[in-house]
């Protein structure tokens, strides 16, 4: 043992050591070894004190307000090779135990706030006869609950120590400027004005479209898949027991001013939803963006048309499993629009209400004359694949496109070269005719969509495509209104960096017109929101529902004692590889569900064992190593044959990575969610990021973490993939020994998962540093000018000479953004502008001198043009289309091998 002096303790250090040599015994002589040792010490007449940190003395505020909400978690000790164990619960703590395997459940944070609210309901909130007069009691009513709730929290801030004073204030004013605006939304949705007369009749038609989205996304209905001729459910009229989580509700109150009124100084306000994996949040977004659909068509009637929404993502994968559910919404607001829901007293114009879906070419046909190629080549094929990323009818779950090669009145897609579209292929649904949904981008130009949904590089495209400028506003119709980002948290690093200086351009593209669009965000994980908000948008942020004065208690969150948490275990093999303790714990996992689990429901939840990792290489080797090394153990395992798991069929080994082909994955989601009796379940699930955000497969309970991720942001997200129904999750995290961070995430194992969201590490992006705008500012530049003062033919680059008014108002717009989002970035940035304004210039002149014209991108050897693709000739600026993938290309060759 070891005793330093710390402060007004003792640091001490215990250790058990084996102070025998190996060559003191042969390999098979073991009585000089120790097996399950264990360690444990225990103090007499004192306590164990809190363990020392940087963190205690840390000056960042955000840092001193966690502290303040984290208080109770508090770390006695840490371990050395080990994990460390206390009674956490215990007013003093007196003994510490040394934990080879270390386990720790995190429970679940469920909606919380006052239940069973007439106000929260949406048969009520939908009902025609409902008064203004009731509605505003019912609201005012609901709003009082949580300001009640806040003064509680204030008397009990009045106890806290004196160093937790200050950050306690700033926790408390962040709940008080959210009640003051939820106030003002229940004051303005319930004006006697004529303005607030139409907010409340979107406010009716919303929730019916949303009672409608919830019906219809019943397993049902459109919840799941079925042939054109199996039976459904007749089902019309939504149960009268849906409603609104208090968040939800108050969400929506937060929000609607903002949305109400242009000028507000909420529109600038990026207002963020906070709340953890399969909490609600899609469904918060989809009532306001639903709002403010209807919203604009009451008050600006045909002019309200176009493109109302643009809402982005970062994953491919992500987007189309939100499309889906997105696009049941938009068929209910349709179906509204046509009056099949019953007369409406006012009209919503005689524009479809419909969606996009505005994704790359390797995920969607971008061309009609490709759609219709691909329609055919669909229709040859015995399996055919999700290509058109429209599964199933959004309304019925009739499958657009059938599992089996089947006849031409099966497949619900028209293309016929001029133009391409969706229908549901059974008689008897609502949209058998046309369903409101598109896929194909130069579709998606002719007829811009109410409700665009895209994954955020594609914006890029912006810069190049000419049609594109369609989706901001032309013939008299007003520009997208409202931005939704979801999984804010993922726009870090590079991709967050190039997605700012991109927005800046959107964001003036939405306001060109003197309207600013309303951004609104949503995320489970995030740091220093203002900071990445600023940096994203040039503007403020606020956090929604703001937390309390201790962590997980939100008056709308709390922790659910009543369902199980997730069961995280730690594992560190040391003295073994990598390979050896994956082989040794899957095994197990694979074979414990067929010896321990009687009952089917467990046993189907914990048959597929999904293993993470953080890289392709490492996923390479464990896909390996589930078809040879993991069979062979489990022989040594059991020796009844009729008891033994089988891995030697290769569909039951599966792969959900980017190296699978986008139109095989949604098959693949398809067959995560077949139980263990079906013939093509899967039992083994080797896969990376692609399934940490926005995957739901409810039977998933088991999970092997083949190290710890990158970020504690990335590890919340990938362990709630299970257990997120029912049975509780088994997370079983595989530490290596080798790998410093590993070590000491395992050596504070129980701290560190008692407070997850504290452990978030806050991103960086840096949309205005000089490297960034080397790369795409003047992709900023082309976007405003093509789509912003209107030179969007391909052959008007060189018409900027008689635009100086416009261009000179591009640069203010650009350089105020700055200003706001990265002041320090703002000179360089402005300097920087002027230079690629000038060089556009010198070019446009140049081409006029020769009597030629200044092309956005190349036409030939015998034209200039702007814009050139990364490592290719033919332009002035190299310019990405696309956000990620940007490095230039080149040939490798290898001698000798």
């Amino acid at each position: 043992m070891r005793w330093r002096t710390f402060g007004g303790g003792r640091l001490v250090t215990c250790v058990l050591a084996n102070a025998h040599d190996e060559e003191e015994s042969t390999y098979k002589d073991r009585d000089l070894m120790l097996f399950q040792a264990e360690l444990r010490a225990t103090t007499l007449g004192g306590r164990v004190l809190e363990y020392p940190s940087t963190r205690l003395n840390s000056r960042d505020e955000e840092e001193q307000e966690l502290r303040v909400q984290y208080r109770h978690i508090v770390t006695r000790a840490v371990g050395h090779g080990c994990a460390v164990e206390w009674d956490s619960d215990a007013d003093a703590v007196t003994t510490v135990r040394a934990q080879v395997m270390p386990q720790q459940v995190v429970e679940h944070i469920k909606p919380d706030g006052p239940k069973n609210l007439p106000v929260l309901n949406l048969a009520r909130l939908s009902r025609t006869d409902l008064t203004v007069a009731d509605l505003r009691v019912e609201l005012d009513a609901f709003v009082l609950g949580y300001r009640e709730w806040f003064e509680t929290q204030r008397s009990q801030a009045e106890d806290v120590q004196q160093w937790a004073a200050e950050p306690t204030a700033r926790i408390l004013a962040r709940i008080e400027t959210a009640l003051d605006r939820m106030a003002s939304g229940v004051a303005a949705l319930t004006a006697p004005t004529p303005a607030g007369e139409k907010a409340r009749e979107a406010f009716r038609l919303s929730n019916r479209a949303m009672a409608l989205q919830m019906l219809h996304s019943r397993p049902e209905l459109a919840g799941s898949r079925r042939r054109r001729n199996s039976e459904v459910v007749e089902l019309s009229e939504p149960g009268g027991d849906y409603a609104w989580h208090p968040f939800q509700l108050a969400y929506f109150l937060l929000v609607v001013e903002g949305l109400m009124n242009p000028e507000h100084e909420d529109r600038r306000t990026v207002d963020l939803i906070w709340f953890p994996t399969g909490g609600g949040k899609t469904e918060a977004y989809l009532l306001t963006a639903c709002f403010e659909i209807l919203w604009r068509r009451l008050r600006f009637g045909a002019l309200g048309g176009g493109t109302a929404v643009l809402s982005r993502y970062t994953l491919s994968l992500l987007t189309t499993q939100q499309f889906q559910r997105t696009a049941t919404a938009v068929c209910a607001l349709e179906y509204i629009r046509r009056g099949d829901d019953g007369p409406l007293p006012h009209h919503l114009g005689e524009e479809h209400i419909t969606i996009g879906l505005w994704v790359g070419k390797e995920t969607t046909p971008n061309k009609i004359s490709a759609a219709q190629d691909e329609l055919g080549e669909l229709k040859q094929m015995n399996e055919p694949d999700d290509r058109f990323l429209l599964e199933r009818c959004p309304w019925c779950g009739t499958e657009i496109v059938p599992e089996r090669s089947g006849r031409d009145q099966d497949f619900g897609i028209r293309a016929d070269g001029v133009t391409t579209s969706f229908f549901c292929p059974r008689d008897t649904c609502d949209f058998h005719e046309l369903l409101p949904v598109s896929v194909v981008d130069e579709q998606i130009y002719r007829k811009p969509p109410t409700f665009v949904l895209g994954t955020v590089d594609k914006f890029a495209r912006l810069a190049w495509e000419r049609e594109a400028g369609n989706l901001f506003g032309k013939d008299g119709k007003r520009a997208p209104s409202l931005v939704i980002q979801d999984e804010l948290h993922l726009l870090a690093g590079p991709l967050g960096t190039t997605v700012g200086l991109y927005e800046s351009a959107i964001l003036e593209l939405c306001a060109w017109g003197g309207t600013v669009p309303k951004v609104i965000a949503s995320t489970a994980t995030i740091r220093r929101s203002q900071d990445q908000v600023r940096s994203l948008y040039g503007r403020p942020a606020q956090l929604f529902p703001p937390a309390g004065i201790k962590a997980g208690n939100s008056y709308f969150a709390s922790p659910d004692k009543d369902k199980p948490g997730r069961l995280y275990v730690g594992v560190m093999a040391q003295g073994h590889t990598a390979s050896t303790s994956t082989v040794h714990v899957g095994a197990a996992a694979l074979q414990a569900p067929k010896e321990i689990c009687e009952d089917d429901t467990l046993r189907d939840a914990y048959w597929t064992v999904v293993a993470y990792h953080n890289s392709l290489r490492e996923l390479g080797r464990t896909v390996t190593i589930a078809r040879d090394d993991i069979p062979a153990r489990l022989e040594h395992l059991t020796k009844d044959d009729t008891q033994r798991r089988e891995l030697n069929n290769d569909k039951s080994v599966v792969e959900l990575t980017s190296n699978i082909p986008r139109a095989a994955q949604p098959r693949i989601l398809e067959r995560l969610s077949k139980s263990f009796k079906s013939h093509d379940s899967i039992s083994f699930l080797a896969t990376t990021n692609m399934l940490s955000v926005g995957v739901d497969v409810p039977r998933l309970g088991l999970m092997l973490m083949n190290g710890q991720p990158k970020t504690t942001s990335e590890y919340i997200q990938a362990t709630s993939r299970v257990g997120r129904r029912h049975v509780p999750g088994l997370i079983v995290t595989l530490f290596r020994s080798t790998k410093p961070r590993d070590r000491s995430h395992y050596e504070s194992f129980g701290v560190y998962h008692r407070s997850l969201y504290r452990h978030v590490e806050p991103t960086s992006v840096t949309p205005w540093s000089m490297p960034s705008r080397k790369r795409a500012l003047h992709a900023v530049l082309t976007i405003l000018v093509r789509h912003g003062i209107g030179l969007d033919a391909e052959d008007k680059a060189g018409d900027i000479v008689h635009h100086a008014s416009e261009v000179a108002r591009i640069r203010d717009l650009v350089v105020d953004h700055v200003r706001r989002a990265d002041p320090e970035e703002a000179d360089a940035a402005a300097a920087h502008l002027d230079s690629r304004i000038e060089e556009w210039w010198q070019e446009a002149e140049i081409a006029r001198g020769d009597g030629s014209r200044l092309h956005y991108q190349s036409q030939g050897r015998m034209y200039s043009a702007l814009l050139t693709d990364f490592g290719k000739q033919g332009g002035m600026w190299e310019t990405a289309q696309s956000m990620r993938n940007v490095d230039r290309e080149c040939l490798v060759a290898v001698r000798g091998a």
